[in-house]
């Protein structure tokens, strides 16, 4: 398994269905300026699972991988949260274009 976070990456706020998006890590840096808790999680463009240490200073690998259909029914999630009808029609054939899909910058 990869020790380097692989970009883009979702953060994933523990007991939320929102998302974060982090493109590179400058930009997760700047999400780190929120309360991070050991319960986020992050996920690269891998699909790897990372956990938080000292307020989203540094990641760990968790040694687990997402699977895409459920990184799938998050980011539905997170669009259900914010009024997107349709959700359930949202699907994705790889990762990166599901951690693509909050990337503001492309709307």
């Amino acid at each position: 398994m990869n020790t380097f976070l692989d970009y883009p990456a979702l953060l994933i706020w523990h007991g939320d269905d929102e998302l974060s998006f982090a493109s590179d890590p400058a930009s997760l840096n700047a999400l780190s300026e929120n309360v991070i808790t050991e319960d986020d999680r992050l996920v690269d463009s891998q699909g790897v699972c990372w956990l938080s240490q000292d307020g989203g200073q540094h990641w760990q690998p968790s040694g687990q991988i997402m699977p895409l259909e459920q990184l799938v029914a998050r980011v539905q999630a997170h669009y259900a949260q914010q009024g997107q009808c349709c959700v359930s029609k949202i699907h994705f054939t790889d990762t990166v274009s599901a951690i693509h899909s909050l990337d503001k910058r492309i709307d």
